[in-house]
């Protein structure tokens, strides 16, 4: 067998590399975006307030005011965040009666489940005649992607093999009008402290090879009708 030249041997490795680097590598294509992508929903810290007028003279709420305050109470339990601030006004006419009612709505407050150690007072310049006491607190907004109408746009033909425009839009519009703490799509809920005096009887239990469920009794058991058998 007659060996091939160097040259020869040479050129065909170049002629190798040459072909190798001609190659084309297929584009990956990033993956489409999610309806929660393309339609997102806002949130945006907000703050709520009520204004409790105080009349000099008064010495305490009216029927109206505490329906008032029970419902500004159950507001911010049900999504307030940080503390609800108590700002009674000072050096006006109304300063002793507006001090006499702020205590009255401390105590309401608590009675309507707001922790005492949540309230934190405050004071501001009430000079002006019969300035309010101002109740106020921080919460989350959601607002809702808009949709585009669906007669603007071709659901049957889809040249790019892609959801159209305006798919799942509705979805999160639904989700960003039902939602109950809109801080909730910001960032999950702490989490609250296990159960440990439960936890340490299951172990109990388990390591005497006892059921570690609670006992049930003869009305919460399930039997099946006859009827479909």
């Amino acid at each position: 067998m007659k060996a091939l030249p160097l040259t020869a041997l040479l050129g065909s490795a170049c002629a190798a590399l040459s072909l190798s680097a001609c190659v084309s590598v297929p584009k990956q294509e990033p993956p489409p975006a999610s309806a929660a992508d393309r339609h997102q929903i806002t949130v945006q810290e907000t703050g709520a307030r009520l204004d409790i007028p105080v009349a000099a003279g008064a010495f305490a709420l009216t029927a109206q005011q505490r329906d008032q305050l029970s419902g500004f109470a159950s507001a911010y339990l049900r999504s307030g965040h940080g503390p609800i601030v108590l700002s009674v006004p000072g050096g006006g006419g109304n300063a002793d009666s507006a001090a006499r009612i702020s205590h009255e709505m401390r105590m309401r407050l608590t009675e309507a489940g707001v922790p005492y150690a949540a309230i934190a007072g405050s004071t501001y310049d009430g000079s002006q005649s019969e300035a309010p006491i101002v109740l106020s607190f921080t919460h989350f907004e959601a607002t809702a992607p808009e949709c585009a109408p669906l007669w603007r746009q071709d659901l049957a033909h889809q040249s790019n093999n892609q959801a159209y425009e305006s798919f799942g839009c509705s979805a999160q519009a639904n989700l960003a009008a039902m939602i109950e703490d809109p801080r909730d799509l910001m960032q999950p809920r702490d989490e609250t402290a296990r159960d440990g005096a439960r936890r340490a009887e299951v172990m109990e239990h388990y390591r005497a090879g006892e059921q570690t469920h609670a006992e049930r009794s003869s009305d919460e058991r399930v039997s099946i009708s006859s009827a479909v058998r």
